[in-house]
């Protein structure tokens, strides 16, 4: 009897600390993940700066309406593009992540 609690318990603890190292690299990699995040910030001279990009990836620029507007190379991690561009909203693309871009 004694041995069969033993043995329940060991199994028991065996079964939650497994759990939870796989929370704990779940939760390590999402964080990895969205600070790995592409981010891309244009400033009011229309600089626009992207960061967390993958290297040697295409930069496409559309309007709202869907039409391609621009596109650049990118070949660093952290690069910066002159935009000649008129005041609105975009969306840049690049790979499968995107975002939303305003120029003032």
């Amino acid at each position: 009897m004694k041995q069969s609690l033993l043995y329940i318990s060991f199994i028991l603890t065996l079964f939650i600390t497994t759990n939870l190292q796989a929370q704990n690299q779940r939760q390590n990699s999402m964080s990895i993940s969205a600070s790995q995040r592409m981010t891309v910030v244009v400033n009011e001279d229309h600089v626009m700066t992207v960061t967390n990009a993958p290297a040697n990836s295409i930069l496409e620029i559309f309007s709202l309406v869907g039409t391609k507007v621009a596109e650049k190379r990118v070949v660093y991690n952290h690069q910066e593009f002159a935009l000649d561009l008129p005041v609105g909203y975009y969306i840049v693309r690049i790979g499968d992540q995107t975002q939303k871009i305003v120029i003032r």
